[in-house]
């Protein structure tokens, strides 16, 4: 009889735990929308010559590789930003993508991309942050 009267009480607070940590990935996925918003005013500032130096500093000036990278994140960045605001699913397709381009772009052309070298590490931060929050709730979902 105990058994079935703390049954409930179990499911009551694996429920809790599962709006708290819902509650903090919405929040991850916002702060990191509000990031994506900050990079996409840096891409569109180095798009019209604003930001940057040398080469790069405007886009009749920037190589070939330059100008299809910093257009495509122009409209990738603002994209995923509003797509994780949302925290709908297309947005984390969108991320993801936008993740992955930038990446490969980056690893794939060292000597052109050099300067954002340290965006590679946020993406992977961010993915392994997006990866523990997807875990999580898959194994507190299973026990609830």
């Amino acid at each position: 009889m105990t058994l079935y009267a703390q049954e409930p009480a179990k499911k009551k607070s694996s429920g809790k735990l599962l709006a708290v940590v819902r509650f903090i990935y919405s929040s991850f996925l916002r702060l990191l929308s509000l990031a994506y918003v900050g990079l996409t005013i840096l891409a569109w500032l180095q798009l019209i010559g604003y930001w940057g130096e040398g080469p790069q500093s405007r886009f009749d000036l920037m190589t070939t590789q330059w100008k299809i990278y910093i257009a495509v994140l122009a409209v990738l960045y603002p994209i995923t930003a509003v797509g994780l605001w949302t925290t709908l699913s297309w947005g984390r397709v969108i991320w993801f993508l936008a993740l992955g381009f930038q990446t490969v772009a980056i690893l794939r052309f060292p000597d052109a991309f050099a300067v954002h070298d340290f965006i590679v590490l946020f993406h992977l931060g961010t993915l392994a942050f997006y990866l523990v929050f997807e875990l999580a709730l898959r194994v507190i979902d299973k026990k609830v």
